[in-house]
């Protein structure tokens, strides 16, 4: 199976380390996303993003929108999973913790990366810049953590790549296979990923993934719009980027936004994390975990 191409964390070097540490810490997470790590296999490309999107980043309201809208669609939630059955699969109280950092931690990601994609994409198009970034003093969420390090897809076990099989993004015309990172965090407790991609499955089975993907990307395909007329890019460095960046956003990641939120609601809410986002003025800007209003979750509606 060809994987997609992506530069790790720990091999990147000068400029693309750089922007991986500044995606870090604006995003308010531990990892910095796949599909930013593949721009940076492109000569150029994830320079380019960042020159582009990066001040929206600073100033925070792409964050905040993203979070937003991120929550706002209704979910047909899965079938809980009670503590007890979780422990039966060899994931105790610390497990959980871990478990729920990986959920939390792309809760906050994976709606501000696929924000940042589609406004890319409307710059892409040939949307011109009306206006300019606001300055507003902006403090970043505190990052879940520590994140357990994810599965290398290459060393894999052939039960766990074809439990993956089941969820992860097919392959389009003969490309790359995209195997989401918040699975392979998971890799090493293939019982619970078993149960996870079990559940999920029902829901990608039955449209509701897809129906609840179509909401979230109609309300950020709109807010995106908005925000890209404060930006500005010189041409592409390479023609490729398009391509990334419209498979992501039609399917991957809204898939993920998704996923992560369903997660979310299924694992026993007990052990959730209460972290919350620092305001400006140093007060929370919005609730912890357990709140309605939370950047890393909402309601599930049936």
């Amino acid at each position: 199976m060809a994987l997609l191409a992506e530069l790790p964390e720990g091999e990147a070097r000068g400029e693309i380390a750089t922007i991986y540490a500044e995606m870090k810490h604006l995003g308010g997470v531990p990892m910095v996303a796949l599909i930013f790590r593949h721009l940076a296999t492109i000569p150029g490309a994830l320079e380019w993003t960042w020159d582009a999107i990066g001040p929206l980043w600073r100033e925070g309201r792409l964050q905040e929108a993203a979070w937003k809208m991120a929550r706002q669609a209704s979910l047909k939630p899965l079938a809980p999973m009670p503590r007890e059955a979780l422990a039966a699969l060899g994931v105790d109280e610390a497990g959980l913790r871990e478990i729920r950092i990986v959920v939390d931690a792309y809760n906050v990601a994976n709606p501000e990366n696929m924000l940042s994609i589609l406004c890319l994409l409307k710059l892409l198009h040939g949307a011109k810049r009306t206006g300019t970034v606001g300055i507003r003093p902006w403090t970043p969420p505190a990052a879940p953590g520590p994140l357990v390090a994810m599965t290398d897809v290459k060393s894999m076990t052939p039960a766990v790549t074809a439990l993956l099989d089941l969820v992860a993004a097919p392959n389009e015309s003969g490309g790359p296979r995209v195997v989401q990172s918040l699975y392979r965090h998971f890799g090493h407790r293939p019982a619970f990923l078993a149960l996870a991609v079990t559940l999920l499955k029902q829901r990608f089975d039955d449209g509701s993934i897809d129906g609840s993907v179509d909401t979230i990307r109609e309300a950020m395909k709109a807010k995106a719009k908005d925000l890209a007329r404060a930006c500005s890019a010189p041409p592409a460095p390479d023609a490729g980027i398009q391509a990334v960046c419209e498979r992501f956003s039609s399917r991957v990641i809204p898939q993920m936004i998704v996923v992560g939120r369903l997660l979310d609601a299924a694992l026993p809410s007990s052990s959730r994390i209460a972290t919350g986002v620092a305001s400006p003025k140093g007060k929370p800007a919005w609730p912890a975990k357990s709140a309605p209003t939370s950047p890393r979750t909402g309601s599930v509606t049936p």
